[in-house]
């Protein structure tokens, strides 16, 4: 039942959400509602039942144009993608995802050589290493970028099978979140109590954004598909991320030079300023979020 309560969802964000649209949607469901309990009764599976009643319906459009209702703007302007597009673009975030996350892990354990072999030149070559992973990665994401910033509309079985896809990644994000935040924890807290070298620390640390990093960008993929989480309103989503690149310009080059401008003055615990870094710039794109959702309420 769940999985027609979506494809009308899908279907009915193409239209103003006015009185009339709400309840046609309604009228819609319950009937499907209706013929689905059938089908179950009958012996059919859930998803046989659901594939079935969304089969057998008809077009929704017919419907919507016989009652002389127009699909918003927004909406006439939405991309029209085939499973084997979505397939490769879910594909794209996954391998982009992985390379960034090791581009980020690079970078760290970079700063980590500086304290364990005291070797600066191993720094900035990790860091030039990193810098052009993550410029192939932009350049291969680049190409799907429209996608996060325009609604997209899928036929009934690339939107089944990228649903199931989403679910059956969920068990895995969760146990590559939860290792992540459990590594961090760990690490600090053993570092705080043994003071075990910070070399090691810094890797941990590297090891659990890399975590983040590659499950989030899969998630992603699917969720920008599907208009999920942070891509229910694209538009909006767009916007924010607008802000905080700008702002990311100009602020990770200052807390590079910072912590650069540390360790050349000699102090032991320059590479602090990363994670620190990392933490406020949380902060801000969690205030930018907050703000830019309540400036639009």
């Amino acid at each position: 039942m769940e999985a027609i309560k979506t494809y009308l969802d899908n279907v009915f964000s193409a239209y103003p959400q006015t009185s009339e649209v709400q309840n046609l949607r309604h009228d819609m469901l319950a009937n499907m509602e209706e013929k689905f309990n059938a089908l179950r009764q009958g012996g059919k599976s859930e998803h046989e039942a659901a594939y079935t009643v969304i089969a057998d319906f008809g077009s929704i459009e017919e419907i919507t144009t016989e009652l002389g209702l127009n699909k918003s703007p927004e909406a006439e302007k939405a991309i029209h993608l085939s499973w084997e597009e979505a397939q490769t673009y879910i594909s794209t975030l996954k391998k982009t995802g992985i390379w960034i996350g090791f581009g980020v892990w690079l970078i760290i354990a970079g700063i980590s050589a500086v304290v364990f072999i005291d070797n600066v030149f191993v720094m900035f070559l990790a860091i030039a290493t990193a810098v052009i992973i993550f410029i192939i990665s932009g350049i291969k994401r680049s190409d799907y970028g429209h996608l996060e910033e325009t609604p997209i509309q899928l036929n009934h079985d690339a939107r089944e099978k990228i649903e199931s896809g989403r679910a059956n990644f969920m068990p895995r994000y969760t146990a590559m979140t939860c290792c992540g935040v459990v590594l961090i924890l760990l690490s600090v807290g053993a570092f705080g109590v043994i003071e075990y070298p910070v070399e090691i620390f810094l890797n941990i640390i590297g090891i659990a954004v890399f975590l983040f990093i590659t499950s989030s960008s899969s998630l992603s993929a699917y969720d920008v598909l599907l208009g999920k989480g942070n891509y229910r309103n694209k538009k909006s989503n767009t916007q924010v991320g607008r802000i905080i690149s700008t702002i990311a310009v100009v602020y990770w080059p200052v807390a590079t030079a910072i912590g650069l401008w540390q360790l050349f003055a000699g102090n032991a615990y320059f590479w602090v300023v990363w994670p620190v870094a990392g933490v406020l710039f949380g902060g801000i794109v969690g205030g930018v979020a907050v703000w830019f959702g309540s400036k639009k309420e």
